[in-house]
């Protein structure tokens, strides 16, 4: 039973910093939760907030079995997708930069119901194929298919992204209900949050590509 629970743990440090620096990267995702509680309050934004995880799960979900099929064909397929998903890191960095002058908070009015609030957080996850190919080609780059079951492995390290990404949403619906009005209007602080996010993305992309200890 506790073989479920065995992970790298030497990769675990840089899993959680990476998965942090992803989560407050300002993206869809937190322009929603951020809109949504200046629209109507900081319960909203939580309820948000946790629709947009129940999306995560089903992401997870679907990227184990994804990665279930990949494994199955061969090993060597699996450390081309830890390469690709390397470059994939690094690809976000650039992008994060690139789009620094481009995120965008909305403050519509309109009023939804508490359900409608949840189900359109998760709807708006689900349906994002750009998170699909993340939890594809992020998730394995701190898998170690030699010391327990991948898919089990896959699933603990993505409980862990959506917990981390679950405290950093509810976290910006508090703010968001005391000064949402502020970071709205307030582009230098965006910039400057979106600019360390995407250098560290950088930076944690090329040390995937290259550092040795991280095996296939």
């Amino acid at each position: 039973m506790l073989d479920f629970l065995v992970i790298d743990y030497s990769l675990l440090p840089a899993f959680i910093l990476a998965a942090f620096v992803i989560c407050i990267a300002p993206g869809p995702d937190m322009a929603f939760v951020i809109s949504r509680s200046i629209s109507q309050g900081r319960k909203y934004g939580i309820v948000t907030a946790l629709g947009i995880q129940m999306g995560v799960i089903v992401h997870i979900l679907l990227a184990v079995l994804g990665l279930s099929a990949i494994l199955m064909t061969s090993t060597w397929a699996f450390l081309i997708l830890k390469y690709v998903g390397a470059a994939y890191l690094v690809y976000l960095g650039i992008q994060t930069l690139r789009d620094r002058k481009n995120v965008h908070i909305l403050t519509d009015k309109k009023k939804v119901s508490i359900r409608k609030a949840f189900f359109e957080g998760a709807l708006t996850d689900i349906f994002n194929p750009k998170v699909a190919l993340f939890f594809l080609t992020f998730i394995p780059q701190f898998i170690n298919p030699e010391i327990s079951s991948t898919a089990s492995q896959f699933i603990i390290l993505g409980l862990i992204l959506g917990v981390i990404g679950l405290m950093v949403d509810i976290s910006i619906a508090f703010i968001s209900s005391l000064f949402g009005n502020f970071l709205a209007k307030n582009k230098i602080a965006l910039w400057w949050q979106q600019t360390l996010s995407g250098i560290t993305l950088l930076c944690l992309g090329a040390w995937l590509a290259f550092d040795g200890k991280l095996k296939s």
